[in-house]
This record gives structure tokens, C-alpha cells and sequence, in this order.
């Protein structure tokens, strides 16, 4: 059994429907062999609410596009079921970066996802150039699941290392 928890108040929701949202976590989280029984919960919010969380939990003081709280505390845990945490990510700044990648708000919002669950699951592109590498090309093979390439096009849906936001 999987629960995704989609909070949302923002105009995203007319261009992305809950349903597909849990569809793509559920083929993301496949990839890593994780099936059923988790949870993952995703918020959007403004700049402002994203630049509070930001300073609080990182010491930034500045808006970003995503962030990710892993569930590790194993007393909170329940037998058999998985809490991954949490991935926040910003609509205004998802906005702005998707003009200036050149894609859609979708495919934005899909490439922080996916960025967000890679880090719900240990994964750290801030830690060496590898873990970097390494990173950007899981985000790679996790959105061509989402957005598959059509027969005969070699061309990447859109180049998941292209970072707009300084973290």
C-alpha cells in the first residue's frame, strides 16, 4: 500500500493532477525497488514559506526550489512501513526556473521531484563531484520513466544538471 500525501494550494494542481503525481513517485520509487508501503508527502508552497524553511533548516536566508526532509527517526517507524519524509518545493521559483530552462511547468516540477526523492533516499549531490555525477544521472533514468522517450528520438527530455538556483 503506498500514501502520498499532495499538499497543495497553488495553480499548479490545473496542470499536474494528484493522481499522476502518486503514478510517477510510484514509478520512481520502482526504480529503487521500493513497491509499496511508504509514504511520501509533497508541499507546495511560495518563495517566502520555502526562504523560511530554508534559513531554519540550512541556515540560509534565501528562497530555493526544493527541499527534502528524509523520516529517520526510527522511533517514529511502524513495522512493515516505510515514511520516506517530505519534499517542499517552491511554485514561484519552479515557475521562473522552467522560462528559463525552456520546458514546461510540468517537466519542472517532475525534475525537483524526482531531485527531492533522491534525496529522501541518501542521496547528496553536495558531498564530491561523483556523488554529483552520480545524482544527475539518476535524475536522468528517473525522468525518462516519467517522460519516455519516443522511438528513434536520442535526445534527452531536457538535461537534469542544468541547476538555475544556487542551493
Amino acid at each position: 500500500m503506498q500514501q502520498i500525501t499532495f499538499s497543495d494550494e497553488s495553480p499548479l494542481q490545473k496542470v499536474i493532477s494528484e493522481q499522476n503525481v502518486v503514478c510517477q513517485i510510484a514509478k520512481v520509487l520502482q526504480y529503487f525497488n521500493i513497491k509499496d508501503n511508504y509514504e511520501i508527502i509533497v508541499t507546495i508552497c511560495s518563495d517566502a514559506e520555502i526562504q523560511i524553511l530554508n534559513n531554519q533548516f540550512r541556515n540560509k536566508n534565501k528562497a530555493t526550489d526544493v527541499l527534502s526532509f528524509p523520516m529517520t527517526d526510527e522511533s517514529f517507524s511502524i513495522p512493515g512501513h516505510q515514511s520516506l519524509g517530505e519534499v517542499v518545493i517552491s511554485f514561484e521559483t519552479l515557475q521562473r526556473q522552467a522560462k528559463q530552462i525552456g520546458h514546461g511547468e510540468k517537466e519542472e516540477f517532475y525534475r525537483l521531484l524526482v531531485h527531492g526523492i533522491l534525496h529522501l533516499l541518501g542521496y547528496d549531490h553536495e558531498t564530491s563531484a561523483e556523488a554529483e555525477e552520480e545524482m544527475q544521472k539518476l535524475e536522468d533514468e528517473c525522468l525518462t520513466l516519467i517522460f519516455p522517450r519516443k522511438s528513434g528520438d536520442s535526445q534527452k527530455t531536457f538535461d537534469s544538471s542544468l541547476e538555475l538556483n544556487s542551493k
